[in-house]
């Protein structure tokens, strides 16, 4: 029996264990290559793993495990991310543009920097999240969970918000021109020096 060839298979299969989707291929391309192009990486367990400047453009990704996962710099453009639970994962300057993140878990991820135009983040769970300075313009974010969340100079230029949960969270200074924030929860947000002009503020409200 050749020991050394076991011993090489048992290492590779711990490399894929923590990773399990559809298409095992495209995890150990994903692995190899740091790249994996409009994969199938649907319920992929990557959890706490450092999957940082990867190409994951376009890819399936719903129903995926990323808690504490390392995505610093990567390329999600046009990625399914639905139902995706993402909390406290490191996407800072990541490419999340056009990307469908609608009731994934985000708490307390860190977005500083994150390029979210025109995604899909409905019913997403942003508790405690950090949104400072991140591209929001066009985000759909009806119905998030946003209390706590810091989006400091963060731009929402025409981002929708409506009904979402925005208790406590920290909008000083971002841009909010045109953005839809009927229905939203605004108890103790921070609006200093933010940009309000155009936008739909829920019932009652007097601008700051």
């Amino acid at each position: 029996m050749n020991y050394k060839h076991l011993i090489l298979a048992a290492g590779v299969a711990a490399i894929a264990l923590p990773a399990r989707a559809e298409l095992p291929q495209h995890i150990q391309e994903l692995l190899n290559t740091r790249r994996c192009i409009r994969c199938d990486l649907s319920r992929a367990n990557f959890n706490g793993m450092d999957l940082s400047v990867t190409n994951l453009q376009g890819a399936n990704l719903i129903f995926s495990r990323l808690e504490n996962t390392n995505l610093n710099a990567a390329n999600l453009t046009g990625a399914k991310l639905i139902q995706a639970k993402m909390s406290d994962a490191n996407l800072q300057t990541t490419n999340l543009s056009v990307t469908d993140l609608s009731q994934a878990d985000l708490r307390g991820a860190n977005l500083i920097g994150a390029d979210l135009r025109s995604s899909r983040m409905s019913a997403a769970n942003l508790k405690g999240a950090q949104l400072q300075q991140a591209k929001l313009r066009g985000v759909n974010l009806g119905e998030a969970n946003l209390k706590g969340a810091k989006l400091n100079g963060a731009d929402l230029f025409s981002a929708n918000l409506s009904g979402a949960n925005l208790q406590g969270a920290d909008l000083s200074g971002a841009n909010l021109q045109d953005a839809d924030l009927s229905g939203a929860n605004l108890k103790n947000v921070k609006l200093t020096d933010a940009i309000l002009t155009g936008a739909t503020l829920p019932e009652g409200t007097a601008q700051p």
